[in-house]
């Protein structure tokens, strides 16, 4: 029978040397680590979690910021309707099985605002449980099992897929942690309401905005979210039609009916991993948790700016935008005005556009050393790398700023002299394709300005490039 040991014994002989820890352990935003492989012995007696909910079926609610809107989502087939504190509503009528949700309620617990100013799952969740024990203690005059019963959660749902999905199971076992730690006897389970992130989505290539709302959903539903609020895809920009919204409240349904997802109580219940990364997540919010009712804060700076800087370097693309950007898309409508407090993942990248444009989308000389066999991955590279500053490509020998591609060793052989010779020719700025290894200060002296390379400062190197030509 082969054992844990050995599996990792035939690993590191396939790594060939390489770090173990560095090749295959991911981690969190939170610094959790997450392993390639989960086993029995990992497990952590959460797969039951869910049961307690009772039923396993979910309520698609839409948010809607009139009367007209309202209609239009509930003859759409919503279950539930979320509208502004205030709203006037004269023409509604109670829909049977339409639930009516209004504003944030004053039973109601959110993550919304920490998520949108760039806070972390952990983050978060510490947030959440705060505000309760906040809330429980503003209705001091019920008892303590009755006021837990007016409280409901809602909390945004963002990109990592199956880490939303616990950070959602993680908020179940944290809050029924803290009603057992304050006093409720039999807590009964609280209504989540899961809401697709606004930070996720782009303002350019908008309709890929569809992919991020169907995986949010997807993790709302399988995390055992009661109420679920998709997202429309033009939600960054500065006109939101019928389309977007109808859209969003079809892909949330599709996921329910066709794709059954709302017929299983608890589909995350048994895996290894999801129950070892829910209690990891669990057990970080907890302490900070803690930490802020000993007074201590949250450094959601802190997190916002760990977070720009893996989009900075596409260690987390953003689909459209930082990756497989389209210089020729037609979007249905410009960016929507700044709102406070949101901070949106692929607004560095949109600024870099907006730049480019203004100057007229101008063209990065691609400079291929040796036969297309050498050059060609790298080329290849740069074509994809440059759009996302709203820069075109085009290969030819030579331009106002230029990017040198080929294998290492014409690098070594050859790059030295050509940085010279654009330079000469009244190129601005010289880029290379590739770390430049032990010749990087034969290269910079021969002109080389920056190097382009999986893992570099994407938003720095494009930034350089449009400063030059601006």
């Amino acid at each position: 029978m082969r054992t844990l040991q050995d599996w990792r014994k035939q690993v590191e002989a396939e790594l060939k040397g390489a770090d173990f820890d560095k090749a295959l352990v991911h981690e969190t935003a939170d610094g959790l680590r997450v392993q390639p492989l989960y086993t029995e012995a990992t497990s952590t007696g959460l797969d039951g979690l869910m049961a307690q909910r009772g039923e396993a079926r979910v309520r698609i609610c839409i948010r809607c910021r009139d009367a007209g809107e309202l209609a239009e989502a509930i003859a759409g087939g919503a279950d539930a309707v979320w509208v502004p504190d205030g709203l006037a509503l004269p023409s509604f009528e109670r829909t049977p099985g339409v639930d009516l949700v209004v504003g944030e309620g004053a039973g109601v617990v959110s993550s919304i605002a920490i998520h949108e100013a760039g806070a972390s799952a952990a983050d978060e969740l510490a947030a959440l449980l705060s505000g309760g024990v906040a809330k429980l203690r503003g209705l001091g005059a019920m008892s303590l099992e009755d006021s837990a019963q007016l409280l409901s959660i809602r909390v945004a749902v963002g990109r990592d897929t199956f880490g939303e999905l616990c950070k959602l199971r993680a908020l179940r076992l944290c809050w029924g942690k803290l009603l057992v730690a304050v006093g409720v006897p039999t807590p009964r389970p609280v209504t989540v309401h899961a809401v697709c992130s606004s930070r996720t989505q782009a303002a350019r290539d908008p309709w890929t905005n569809m992919l991020r709302t169907t995986t949010q959903v997807f993790a709302a539903i399988l995390g055992g979210a009661d109420l679920v609020t998709p997202t429309a895809f033009d939600e960054a920009l500065a006109v939101q039609e019928a389309l977007g919204r109808r859209v969003a409240r079809n892909t949330a349904l599709v996921l329910r009916e066709e794709s059954h997802l709302g017929r299983v109580i608890d589909p995350a219940g048994g895996s290894y991993y999801l129950e070892a990364l829910t209690d990891q997540l669990a057990r970080a919010a907890w302490k900070r948790f803690q930490a802020l009712e000993r007074g201590g804060s949250l450094d959601v700076d802190a997190a916002r700016g760990r977070r720009e800087a893996l989009v900075a370097r596409r260690k987390e693309p953003v689909l459209g935008v930082s990756d497989f950007a389209n210089l020729g898309e037609l979007r249905p409508a410009p960016g929507a005005p700044p709102r406070p407090g949101l901070h949106r993942d692929s607004e560095s990248f949109e600024r870099l556009r907006d730049r480019a444009e203004v100057l007229g989308t101008p063209t990065v000389a691609i400079v291929a050393l040796g036969p297309p066999t050498e050059h060609r991955a790298r080329v290849a590279f740069a074509e994809g790398l440059f759009p996302a500053g709203g820069l075109r490509t085009q290969l030819q020998a030579h331009g106002v700023v230029a990017c040198l591609c080929g294998s290492d060793e014409r690098y070594a052989a050859e790059a030295v002299g050509v940085a010279r010779a654009l330079k000469a020719a009244g190129c601005r700025r010289v880029l290379l394709a590739g770390r430049p290894g032990p010749i990087e200060s034969a290269l910079r002296e021969a002109g080389v300005d920056d190097f382009v390379f999986l893992g570099c400062d994407v938003i720095d190197a494009l930034g350089g490039v449009l400063d030059v030509l601006s």
